[in-house]
């Protein structure tokens, strides 16, 4: 029993650790008793194994993907809003504060706003580089491939981008739950940088051409756009809190900063991947010249 238990915890070290000293430790636990502590100093190696995997001889730095970073950023965020817009309509402010609220508010809707029209926007430049590609020649099979790529991947995400702006628009209009002032100030910093993260696979798609890396970095460029007016956006929901924090909970003072920190951050990622993955130059095939085949 305690033999196939240590058996088990060996399993949980890094491959390559496994690869380089996991037979002789397996050899090791069949010649030998096992016992309680002989399990725990295995699980107390693998944690330790895993803490420093860059020592282990041909450890390959560990990777995260991106995939899972900006799905589990957005799912925070969703988490999130319950806490931080159920709170919100409970914020009221004085008269004396009406003036400095009300242009804080605006400040924050406008950029918010904004920064999802940039990232809707951004799409468009691919699909008119695209056709415009496509009617040069020698090019145009190639560029009709890359925009047909492009236009699968837009379809595919056509309804999960719809389904979230029907849920930041419903907020905005008061469809749901009230959110107040503070909740509609703030509801685009946890919306937008999910449209974001679901245009994101459109510049790349088209990155992967290079008749499409110039509209790719345009797009990447726009991107970034979103990411700054949503970052400007958040000190003004903060200034906000700050007119009516005597009377917001903890809790949802924690949701809104926390909330905050990962919108700023994921928003930052997905125009940093955009535009570290589409190359600087627009840029021409070997041999040919930018509007069409060289001639000597």
């Amino acid at each position: 029993m305690m033999r196939s238990v240590a058996g088990a915890v060996l399993r949980l070290y890094p491959k390559a650790w496994r690869d380089r000293y996991g037979e002789e430790v397996a050899d090791l636990i069949a010649a030998r008793p096992v016992r309680l502590r002989t399990v725990t100093d295995l699980a107390a190696g693998a944690a330790d194994a895993w803490l420093h995997h860059r020592r282990i001889p041909g450890a390959r730095p560990l990777r995260v993907p991106l995939s899972a970073v900006l799905v589990a950023g957005v799912y925070a965020l969703w988490l999130l809003w319950g806490p931080a817009g159920r709170d919100a309509s409970g914020l009221v402010f004085s008269s004396e504060q009406a003036s400095e609220a009300g242009w804080l508010f605006r400040t924050a809707m406008s950029c918010f706003l904004a920064a999802g029209a940039m990232a809707l926007l951004s799409p468009l430049q691919l699909g008119i580089a695209a056709r415009a590609a496509g009617k040069r020649a020698p090019y145009g099979a190639a560029a009709r491939a890359t925009g047909r790529r492009v236009l699968v991947t837009a379809l595919i995400l056509a309804l999960p981008i719809g389904l979230v702006l029907m849920m930041y628009v419903g907020v905005e209009l008061g469809w749901g739950r009230p959110v107040g002032a503070l909740g509609s100030a703030m509801a685009g910093g946890f919306f937008v940088p999910a449209l974001m993260a679901l245009v994101l696979p459109l510049p790349l798609a088209a990155a992967a051409s290079p008749l499409m890396a110039g509209a790719a970095r345009a797009a990447g460029r726009s991107l970034a756009v979103a990411a700054m007016l949503n970052a400007i956006a958040w000190p003004a929901v903060m200034g906000l809190m700050v007119l009516g924090v005597r009377d917001g909970s903890p809790w949802h003072v924690a949701a809104v900063a926390a909330g905050a920190l990962i919108s700023v951050g994921l928003a930052a990622l997905v125009a940093w991947t955009a535009l570290r993955r589409s190359p600087d130059d627009p840029a021409a095939l070997p041999g040919h010249s930018p509007l069409g085949p060289t001639r000597i």
